[in-house]
This record gives structure tokens, C-alpha cells and sequence, in this order.
């Protein structure tokens, strides 16, 4: 059911560490139990770097870290328009059956609303 590059993702994420952060936010998938909170370095428009801490599901933690990856260096617009297809594609897990999924999406609009109202 996992393929390979889901099964790197959930067990060795190299974004579940704590950054200085500029920007944070929280989701939680009440079904499950889910919880991800993502944490943004924003400098010039540009997320810098950005980590996450979750607990749920294994499609919960490699999708916050698939998330992390396309984070980095891109600027907040592109962040912004990210959605579930780009994060299911970097996880290469395609099963649309798991809401979960878009737990670390949430975060990351909560953290970028927050961003754009300063």
C-alpha cells in the first residue's frame, strides 16, 4: 500500500525539528486524533525553512514533512497555492480515501493568513 518514497518520508523526516520560527500554526484532524503544527522561517516573502511536529497516523507525519520539502525557498505566494495534489504527489500516495492528509495543509494556511495580516 506505502510506496517507497512514503515510507522514507514517515520514518525519516529531516523536517520534525525545532527552527526559530517567524510564523506557526496548528490543525488537528478530530477523527483521528491527528495534530501538526507547522513552523515557518518567513524572511523577504521567502520561507527560508520549515519544520513540523506531529502526532497521528503515518500518512499524517509523511505528509507534514512531504509539505516541509515543498516549502523551502519558495516564495509565500507559491506556499499559499500549494494544495493536497502537490503534497500527495511529493508522498507519492494517491489513496484519497485519507483526509488526513490535508491536516499539515490547514497549518500551513492558518500560518500564512497570520503572515499576510502583519
Amino acid at each position: 500500500m506505502y510506496s517507497k518514497r512514503f515510507k522514507e518520508l514517515f520514518m525519516h523526516p529531516k523536517h520534525a525539528v525545532e527552527i526559530d520560527y517567524t510564523h506557526t500554526a496548528e490543525a488537528v484532524h478530530k477523527e483521528h486524533d491527528d495534530r501538526v503544527r507547522i513552523f515557518l522561517k518567513i524572511s523577504d516573502y521567502i520561507v527560508k525553512d520549515a519544520s513540523f511536529k506531529a502526532s497521528g497516523c503515518p500518512r499524517v507525519i509523511a505528509a507534514s514533512e512531504a509539505l516541509c520539502r515543498l516549502l523551502i525557498n519558495v516564495d509565500v505566494e507559491t506556499a499559499m497555492n500549494l494544495n493536497e495534489e502537490h503534497i500527495r504527489e511529493e508522498m507519492d500516495f494517491h489513496d484519497k480515501n485519507f483526509e488526513c492528509v490535508r491536516t499539515p495543509l490547514i497549518a500551513l494556511k492558518k500560518a500564512l493568513s497570520e503572515f499576510a495580516e502583519r
